[in-house]
């Protein structure tokens, strides 16, 4: 299993639940993963640089200016890619979150 592969099965619900509570009490937040791996996605694409990032201001929409910067720093030179997740819950259900 890749890190991405890891990251998508492991973090990626952990970080989910971690957005929603500091959405629910307005906790400013950022994080960000190194998921890179060698070689090409599965579509081809290189995955040399691959990193996950999420940033949340606070209750009253304020970003940390020190999150900012950081975050500035952590994507300069990349550029954005969109992004689909899913999760399956142990119900059965699914929710699908888009990242643009």
């Amino acid at each position: 299993m890749n890190k991405e592969e890891i990251y998508d099965s492991q973090i990626s619900p952990l970080m989910l639940q971690i957005i929603e509570i500091c959405k629910a009490q307005g906790i400013a937040m950022m994080a960000s993963f190194d998921i890179a791996h060698d070689g090409e996605g599965p579509n081809g694409e290189d995955c040399s640089g691959l990193v996950c990032s999420s940033l949340l201001p606070d209750g009253d929409g304020e970003p940390n200016p020190v999150f900012m910067q950081a975050n500035a720093l952590i994507r300069r030179g990349r550029r954005s890619v969109p992004m689909m997740i899913t999760t399956e819950h142990g119900d059965g259900s699914k929710t699908m979150t888009a990242i643009i």
